[in-house]
């Protein structure tokens, strides 16, 4: 388990490591706990909550870590402080609406119990309930404009909500040049490209359309690996398996290189950029 420096404060990384979780403290980009590629956990504390609420933090650290991440759970330990009661509780309901799941504790020691809970959890080999049966299609158009965006890979329903609230529709997210998509938080060279490919490519009949590849078995997709890039003529590409060490690296680099995403071919940082910070 990954556990951002930040937390070493907290008493939950000793419960944790009680509780014979292997925790290592490191810089994380997006959230507080990573507890596999599928799952990562950021923790909102009584005082955290209000500031992140008040300010908007919160909900661009939601986006960046449904981005990152397809399961992103929102633990509010205590009872949030310095902010009303209908604001923290109308916030929590948007982030649930986007998607994110929303835990509460009473303290320190209850987050812990739930993160222990769910670390377990995260190591079975597959969901203990099927959820790729048929689903009701949502009647309100605005709904619908954001399942046809979410389809897209690389669009999480929150990224589909933000680009429509961005270009106030469909049809407008449609007509976007690539160059401007990317200047959106959260869209990069791949996802613009995804997204002209969607909305703008030709159809292909079913016939005629090459077969889908299919789904690596759970547990053996490929490994994800982070490739430093430096613009020195003839300099070697550094390959990591983690994306915080990677980041970490990427610090003490020469002006202009990059961080790719070995996966996607993504720019996930470069030199003199904040994008890998935390807001």
């Amino acid at each position: 388990m990954l556990v951002d420096h930040r937390e070493r404060n907290s008493p939950i990384p000793d419960a944790l490591v009680a509780a014979g979780l292997d925790v290592q403290l490191t810089d994380l980009p997006v959230g507080d706990y990573v507890l596999g590629q599928g799952l990562a956990i950021e923790r909102k504390g009584p005082n955290d909550l209000g500031a992140s609420v008040r300010d908007g933090r919160i909900f661009d650290q939601s986006v960046r870590l449904q981005s990152a991440f397809p399961q992103a759970v929102l633990l509010v330990e205590g009872e949030p402080r310095g902010i009303a009661e209908d604001a923290w509780r109308g916030a929590v309901c948007r982030l649930v609406e986007d998607g994110f799941t929303v835990l509460h504790s009473l303290d320190a020691e209850d987050s812990a119990a739930w993160i222990v809970r769910l670390a377990k959890r995260a190591r079975r080999a597959g969901p203990t309930i099927r959820t790729d049966g048929p689903r009701r299609a949502p009647r309100h158009p605005s709904a619908q404009a954001e399942v046809m965006l979410s389809v897209v890979p690389g669009i999480s329903t929150a990224m589909a909500r933000s680009l429509l609230d961005a270009y106030g529709s469909l049809a407008a997210v449609a007509a976007a040049a690539p160059e401007g998509l990317r200047r959106h938080p959260g869209i990069g060279r791949v996802r613009a490209t995804r997204l002209a490919e969607a909305l703008h490519g030709p159809y292909v009949a079913l016939a005629d359309r090459e077969p889908e590849p299919e789904r690596p078995a759970r547990g053996q997709r490929p490994p994800r690996r982070w490739i430093l890039t430096s613009p020195t003529p003839g300099a070697e590409l550094q390959s990591f398996d983690r994306r915080a060490i990677a980041l970490r690296a990427l610090r003490s680099a020469t002006d202009g290189s990059q961080l790719i995403d070995g996966l996607t071919g993504e720019v996930v940082a470069a030199t003199g950029e904040d994008r890998h910070r935390r807001a």
